[in-house]
């Protein structure tokens, strides 16, 4: 059958495991569109009624399904079969192909988070959590409400209400110059399209701002020129009472997903698959008011723009949708470096995927150090050397859904959580290197004679180039949430505070300090209670 007598549509048959212990699966048939010249592919979905043949699902035993042999045996038996029941005259099955996901045993030495505090309060997805001191967090989510915690006990100390709809942004902010009193606030925005500024000392509201046309996805605080942003389908500048200082025409529907001060009295806002670069203006002596201009519009990458993140003094990065990282130049605004091809950042006997669903490459998040930019893409990890402008370590498979969230901790080590409700702590380490290429010796060699085989040496220093200098190792998994995980912070002194879609956050204590500190408390009582007698 030549490419052109293929039907315009053809079912395709996807296989999913009921469990991961169970050794029976579900078979759905869905309906797919064939794009001209790119072969026997799924494509689009389609309505299935528009198919001669009916949807199905069937239930049948891995037993029954793999008797011939391995894996693709199995998948050709089973379209053999769906074939001569006359279906359809073409069928493509696509089995779940993950790669196997890294696992640890119950031992887990380097996992100091042995203990836990479950905390609650939501009673809706808790997707934010900002660090207000020392001692101190806030959570807040979709329930529109804000609480304040203790990091230490895990008390709850304040419930700040405010919003009717779900808050979309949160930040500390500066305190008023009007306050006496110099107490911890932080900023909230909401679906509700207000915009509120909260005392966390007391509880109370200080203001509220409820003049936007869109809602606020994004704020930040310029503390250089005593102003913040507030981004939506606009670019809003206010001073600390709230009062609107100066704003954008329209930019775009979807709004702004982020933003970040450059220097210059610059910022950098990701407006859909475009960074858009903003001067503001302050006043001068001819001019009393403030003003922000658009200067430069770049347009490198080719799908919404997900993460941008300041990295160091010189660069910035922004990663996209499809899986696009870009380094910039913070003071031209050029790109330093590119990399599109994080999904072949694999093994070379590894076979790579030609055609990559988008969720497995967007670039969620990022974070960074001095020398690496470590990037939550898909469902793995990504180390990117600034310096070597290239790839030198990752997890391609770090969890079993996409990674929303990761943050660097001391020693070289990594921390990530998931959709699929996983929190996991990794390391990097160097790997052992291939040995060099053997130095030819002998006296016909001073001529150039008895060299080694350059043919042969060709696939070593290929490999080399290929291969990754470090890798990540997992040392930690933290099973607690039942439910995506969002977020987390950490704390130094107290331990891991994550937040989940299953309305709980989870407080990760150290096991070995906390059981220390219990045993200095007692001792303590005993000691004041004159119970503490020592003996020689």
């Amino acid at each position: 059958m030549s490419c052109s007598e293929f039907p315009s549509s053809f079912p395709v048959v996807t296989l999913f495991p009921l469990d991961r212990q169970s050794s029976s699966f579900w078979l759905q048939i869905s309906a797919a569109s064939r794009t001209p010249g790119a072969g026997v592919r799924a494509g689009e979905k389609q309505q299935l009624d528009v198919l001669p043949m009916r949807p199905s699902e069937v239930f049948l035993d891995s037993a029954d399904l793999w008797h011939s042999g391995p894996e693709r045996e199995g998948i050709r038996v089973l379209c053999s079969l769906l074939n001569s029941m006359r279906r359809h005259p073409l069928l493509e099955l696509e089995p779940n192909n993950k790669s196997p996901l890294q696992t640890i045993g119950e031992e887990q030495t380097q996992n100091p988070y042995t203990e836990l505090l479950v905390l609650r309060a939501h009673r809706d997805i808790v997707r934010f959590l900002v660090q207000l001191d020392d001692c101190r967090f806030a959570s807040a989510g979709d329930d529109g409400i804000v609480v304040v915690w203790n990091a230490q006990t895990g008390e709850k100390l304040l419930e700040l209400s405010g919003h009717t709809q779900k808050i979309t942004a949160i930040i500390t902010f500066p305190p008023l110059e009007a306050c006496e009193e110099k107490n911890q606030l932080i900023l909230t925005a909401s679906a509700d399209k207000t915009v509120i500024v909260w005392d966390c000392d007391t509880g109370r509201q200080v203001r509220k701002v409820s003049c936007f046309h869109s809602t606020v996805k994004c704020l930040t605080i310029l503390q250089r020129l005593d102003v913040w942003l507030s981004g939506g389908s606009d670019l809003c500048v206010w001073n600390r009472r709230l009062d609107l200082l100066c704003k954008t025409s329209h930019l775009s529907d979807t709004g702004v997903s982020a933003l970040i001060e450059i220097p210059k009295n610059c910022v950098v806002a990701a407006v859909g698959k475009e960074l858009i670069i903003f001067k503001l203006v302050a006043p001068t002596e001819g001019s009393l008011e403030w003003n922000i201009l658009e200067v430069k519009r770049l347009l490198d990458h080719q799908d919404n723009i997900l993460s941008l993140v300041n990295v160091n003094d010189l660069s910035f990065v922004s990663g996209s949708h499809v899986g696009e990282l870009i380094v910039w130049d913070v003071s031209d605004w050029t790109v330093q470096a590119c990399e599109r091809n994080f999904w072949t950042q694999l093994d070379t006997q590894q076979e790579i995927k030609l055609c990559q669903k988008p969720n497995d490459i967007s670039i969620h998040h990022f974070t960074w150090d001095e020398e690496n930019v470590f990037a939550a893409v898909g469902r793995g990890l990504y180390v990117y050397n600034l310096q070597m402008k290239r790839v030198i370590a990752c997890q391609k498979t770090a969890h079993d859904s996409s990674v929303l969230h990761i943050a660097r901790l001391p020693n070289r080590q990594l921390i990530s959580c998931s959709e699929d409700g996983s929190v996991r702590i990794w390391e990097l380490r160097e790997k052992q290197q291939l040995a060099a290429e053997p130095l030819p010796t002998g006296f016909f060699n001073m001529w150039g004679f008895g060299r080694v085989n350059k043919q042969a040496s060709q696939p070593v220093k290929k490999q080399q180039e290929n291969t990754t200098p470090c890798s990540l190792e997992l040392i930690g998994d933290l099973i607690g949430h039942s439910s995506s995980v969002e977020m987390f912070l950490h704390f130094e002194d107290h331990g891991l505070v994550t937040c989940s879609a299953d309305h709980l956050i989870i407080l990760w204590k150290n096991g070995e300090r906390e059981s220390g500190l219990r045993s200095l408390k007692l001792f303590q009582k005993l000691e004041e209670n004159g119970d503490l007698y020592l003996t020689v």
